[in-house]
C-alpha cells in the first residue's frame, strides 16, 4: 500500500518505497553487513522491482525508505499483515547514524498509533541479530517463541506501542536532547 504522506522525524523522514527505489533497496538488503539478518533477497533488482509493485497493492502492507535530512536514502522499514489489534514491523535495515537508527522505531510506531489505529506490534528477529534482539527487549518487546523463518531461527517478540517503558522514555529524551542540541550548533 502506498502511503501518500512523508512521515516527519527530527533527523529522519520515511516515504513509501517506490519501484525507483528497487536498486538501492536490493543493494542495502544484499550488503554484506546486512545479508544475513534481512529476510530473503530478491534474485536481482528487476526481481526486487516487481516485489515492490506488487507490494505497493497490498492493503495490509507498507513499506518506506527512510531518508536521513539531507535527502540520502539510508534504510527500509516496513509494516504488514496488518490486523484488527496487531501488526508486524520488519524489513528494517539502517545504516544511518545512531540517532538516525533510533528515530525510525518512533516514526513507525507513531505510524502504527495514529493511521493504523493499533496498539500493538509484533516482529520478528533472527537469532543471529544479537544487537536487535537487544534493542527489541529495552524497547519493551515481550519474547513470544521461537519460530523459523525460511532456514533461520528467529525470535518471535510481541510489544504495546501505546505504553512506552523506562527505557524508551529515555531514548525520545536522548533524541530530543540531540536534536535540540544540533539545532543550537546549526543557529549559532
Amino acid at each position: 500500500m502506498v502511503y501518500d504522506k512523508v512521515i516527519v522525524g527530527k533527523f529522519v523522514d520515511l516515504r513509501s518505497i517506490t519501484p525507483e527505489d528497487a536498486e538501492f533497496s536490493y543493494n542495502i538488503r544484499a550488503d554484506k553487513r546486512n545479508k544475513d539478518t534481512v529476510g530473503q533477497l530478491a534474485e536481482s533488482v528487476d526481481a526486487q522491482r516487481r516485489y515492490i509493485e506488487n507490494q505497493m497493492q497490498k492493503p495490509d502492507d507498507y513499506y518506506f525508505v527512510v531518508l536521513n535530512k539531507k535527502g540520502e536514502r539510508i534504510g527500509l522499514i516496513g509494516v504488514y499483515d496488518i490486523r484488527t489489534d496487531i501488526a508486524e514491523v520488519g524489513r528494517e535495515v539502517n545504516i544511518g547514524e545512531p540517532m538516525e537508527t533510533l528515530e525510525v522505531g518512533f516514526l513507525m510506531n507513531k505510524f502504527c498509533i495514529e493511521v493504523l489505529g493499533i496498539s500493538r506490534t509484533c516482529y520478528v528477529i533472527y537469532d543471529n541479530n544479537p544487537k536487535h534482539i537487544s534493542d527489541a527487549i529495552k524497547r519493551g518487546g515481550i519474547y513470544m517463541r521461537d519460530e523459523m523463518r525460511g532456514t533461520h531461527r528467529a525470535l518471535y517478540f510481541e510489544q504495546n506501542i501505546a505504553e512506552e517503558n523506562g527505557t524508551v522514555q529515555k531514548i525520545r529524551k536522548m533524541i530530543d536532547k540531540m536534536y535540540d542540541m544540533k539545532m543550537k550548533t546549526q543557529g549559532e
